[in-house]
């Protein structure tokens, strides 16, 4: 593969349209962005980033395509999610903080909120089926093997969506941070990025 090849260039047309369409990974991280400020919803950003990047990898090495074949499997990742989506949205709900969060919580918070996002992502049966469907489609049998052009593939992937999804973030959070003292505000906004966890698990039964 010639980075510099149709195939490429075509690539980066589909990744940019692919990461930059509203989904549930940016509506995550948004709901995070809204409730925890701009670092917030850039630590979910990097989390969802981090979980691709494992997807990425899992894909090159074929581990993606064995999951896929297996319904057990697919169904036992959408179980897994839809009870963490379901538990993240009773935690939010029930955090009667308000926005503003102190230098030293600050930090904690922001790589727990990661470890969840990463959590997420890896537990979303669509994104396993995604990878093998998308990146093979780019790679050729001539140039680098097969496994170093996803990972490549995979790598650009990932750096084009945690730029979309860090936007999202930084944005939201912005937009949040100007309401941060208003108490009364920040309680609705817990509840309602709770609702959204609960909807983003209610998407994920259907499938199930």
């Amino acid at each position: 593969m010639d980075i510099l090849s149709a195939s490429f260039v075509s690539f980066l047309a589909a990744a940019a349209i692919v990461c930059f369409t509203p989904g549930p990974d940016m509506l995550y991280v948004m709901s995070f962005g809204v409730s925890q400020g701009r670092r917030g919803g850039v630590s979910a950003a990097a989390g969802v980033a981090a979980g691709m990047a494992a997807h990425a990898v899992l894909c090159a090495f074929g581990v993606s395509l064995l999951v896929s074949r297996y319904p057990v499997l697919l169904s036992a990742f959408k179980v897994v999610g839809l009870v963490y989506l379901v538990y993240l949205g009773v935690s939010i709900i029930r955090d009667k903080s308000d926005m503003a969060v102190s230098t030293v919580r600050a930090r904690q918070d922001y790589r727990r909120i990661a470890y969840r996002a990463m959590l997420v992502n890896l537990a979303n049966p669509k994104v396993i089926v995604f990878y093998v469907a998308f990146l093979p489609q780019f790679t050729s049998t001539s140039g680098w093997p097969v496994p170093v052009q996803l990972l490549l593939l995979g790598a650009v992937f990932v750096a084009i969506g945690f730029a979309a999804d860090a936007g999202v973030g930084l944005v939201s959070g912005a937009l949040a941070e100007r309401f941060s003292r208003d108490k009364g505000l920040a309680r609705k906004v817990n509840i309602g990025c709770g609702v959204v966890m609960f909807a983003l698990a209610g998407v994920l039964a259907l499938d199930i």
